[in-house]
């Protein structure tokens, strides 16, 4: 089965990738940030030079995580053809290519977030113990800041969709990245929040200076959200195409 990117690409239609925006141009693609009036200052002519500007966001923070929704804005690129857009959307979102193929052929492989912390030692050893409401919520709020789908932990693929845009410009479609495993800041997100489990910390302002996978460090984004939610009862739902989560309460 052909993925929706294959055939956005083999059609030369234009799409949405995670936070990104292609569309097809007469000599080959362009690929910007999917944001509103964004005005590119950067012109990225090479892939040494894409992966540099998408390691820190728009502050000049390290982004740990690549799927993470904090894409710098002021760039842009273009890609002579399909093989070469292939390897920009590779060095920007890597595999996200090969597991959305995957996911249409269906060989795409699966590991649950219990197998992946059960197999950890040493320092993260202690992510094991945490709850099963522990990790539920640590799913929701890690890869509610993710651009990539939790199809490990039982989410659904979403189907390309047609995205309104104003009659004047070409109407992209989008899908989901799927992420087959959960990746190494879950982890050592789990690992963290097992400790607060056992010796809840108190909760603190978020200081947007505090690194993204700094979860020790009070202040921390994510860690307020997990500690919030906890003290409260809560279960974070992530908001289907946002990636940003909506509180409910159980």
């Amino acid at each position: 089965m052909v993925s929706w990117l294959d055939e956005a690409i083999t059609g030369q239609r234009p799409f949405i990738l995670g936070q990104l925006r292609v569309e097809p141009i007469d000599t080959g693609w362009r690929v910007t940030p999917d944001v509103a009036d964004a005005q590119p200052a950067v012109i990225a002519n090479d892939l040494e030079t894409i992966r540099r500007l998408v390691q820190r966001d728009d502050s000049d923070r390290y982004r740990p995580l690549s799927g993470a929704r904090s894409l710098p804005c002021s760039w842009s690129t273009t890609a002579r053809d399909a093989g070469a857009l292939r390897s920009v959307l590779e060095v920007i979102y890597p595999l996200a290519t090969h597991h959305i193929a995957q996911q249409a052929e269906g060989t795409l492989r699966l590991v649950p977030l219990a197998a992946v912390l059960e197999r950890q030692s040493g320092r993260y050893e202690k992510a094991s113990t945490l709850s099963d409401t522990g990790r539920e919520l640590a799913t929701n709020v890690v890869c509610g800041q993710c651009v990539r789908e939790p199809v490990w932990a039982g989410r659904a693929p979403r189907e390309a969709q047609v995205r309104d845009q104003e009659a004047t410009r070409l109407t992209p479609v989008g899908g989901t990245i799927p992420c087959p495993e959960p990746c190494s800041i879950m982890v050592a997100f789990c690992r963290e929040a097992a400790q607060w489990e056992a010796a809840p910390p108190p909760g603190a302002p978020v200081d947007p200076s505090v690194g993204f996978a700094a979860f020790e460090t009070p202040g921390n984004a994510l860690r307020e959200r997990w500690l919030a939610a906890r003290a409260a009862g809560e279960v974070l739902e992530v908001e289907v195409g946002s990636g940003i989560p909506a509180d409910t309460r159980h």
